[in-house]
């Protein structure tokens, strides 16, 4: 039994099953225009991992039974995925809320032409994520990714994104290395520089903790801080957060079609517990929506202060 799970039962038994599927997370590939070093799915412009044709549809068909809130397209980079505006347009024409998580620079990609417009169009929310508000910070000091960014988030202002109603623009954010996220003070910094000086409004800022899992326990094991940094999320966990954790209220669907509980537990390696149905081919509302979820000492990045996004 890992430690975070003896954590979890020390406070709510009932919080190691799934409660319900309000997202449908769903990883369309690995594929990716970056190689950032917090990644926990380690995605680059090498990795081939992308869902299949047949599999997208059928996601689309389990989305449109199970009327999720919200369907949450991740990856990699989910715009160079040549069926993502199949699967978009699927759910659009099911009434099922999107979201698409994006590094703002594969907007820019080739793959990702008229996409914008696209999204728009079909009123998919837009999940940003950006390390920093200047071009100078140490998370974003990687030739013009800052500037590359705020162009894209000027494209998505012209298409009607952080000002029209249905055009939900929310930005993600990762601290730095080793540091653990203080999410007011990053809201008010954001709100400020981007709101203020950059003219780009969002609707929420959602702080995420670095995950020691993919690129990121690389990163750390290279440089001797993995298990100081474990460490410090074990003693920054946070009670109050086990009621509100994701993957009691979501299921992650893989690029091969596997089930996972999170995205962190897909980049993990770990798929839904034994016994639960493990595949899109035998998915079963009943069984997934209360599921007993797989918890691993990574969790602990999840529950560190005040939680993760």
């Amino acid at each position: 039994m890992s430690e975070f799970l003896r954590c979890v039962e020390g406070i709510d038994t009932a919080a190691t099953h799934a409660v319900r599927i309000d997202t449908l997370m769903v990883n369309i590939g690995l594929r990716c225009n970056m190689a950032c070093a917090h990644c926990h799915q380690s995605s680059s412009p090498t990795r081939t991992e992308a869902m299949s044709a047949g599999d997208i549809g059928t996601v689309a068909r389990i989305a449109a039974d199970i009327r999720p809130r919200l369907v949450d397209i991740t990856g990699g980079a989910p715009e160079l995925h040549p069926g993502l505006r199949r699967l978009i347009g699927s759910l659009t024409e099911a009434g099922v809320p999107t979201q698409i998580r994006t590094n703002l620079t594969a907007l820019l990609e080739p793959e990702a032409e008229g996409l914008i417009d696209f999204l728009a169009t079909n009123r998919v929310r837009v999940l940003a994520s950006l390390s920093g508000v200047s071009a100078n910070e140490p998370s974003v000091r990687q030739g013009d990714v800052f500037e590359r960014c705020v162009t894209v988030l000027r494209q998505l202002l012209d298409a009607g994104y952080g000002s029209t109603p249905g055009l939900r623009l929310d930005i993600a954010v990762n601290p730095v290395g080793v540091s653990l996220p203080d999410p007011a003070q990053l809201e008010k910094r954001f709100r400020a520089e981007l709101e203020g000086d950059l003219g780009i409004p969002f609707e929420e800022l959602i702080a995420i903790t670095n995950v020691p899992i993919g690129r990121m326990r690389e990163k750390l094991t290279r440089s001797g801080e993995l298990g100081s940094y474990r460490q410090s999320l074990r003693l920054a966990f946070n009670p109050r957060t086990v009621d509100l954790l994701a993957c009691r209220y979501s299921l992650e669907i893989a690029w091969d079609g596997t089930l996972s509980d999170c995205d962190f537990n897909l980049g993990a390696g770990l798929r839904v517990a034994p016994g639960v149905p493990a595949h899109i081919s035998e998915f079963d509302l009943d069984a997934l929506a209360t599921r007993p979820i797989r918890f691993a000492d990574h969790c602990f990045a999840c529950t560190a202060d005040a939680g993760s996004g």
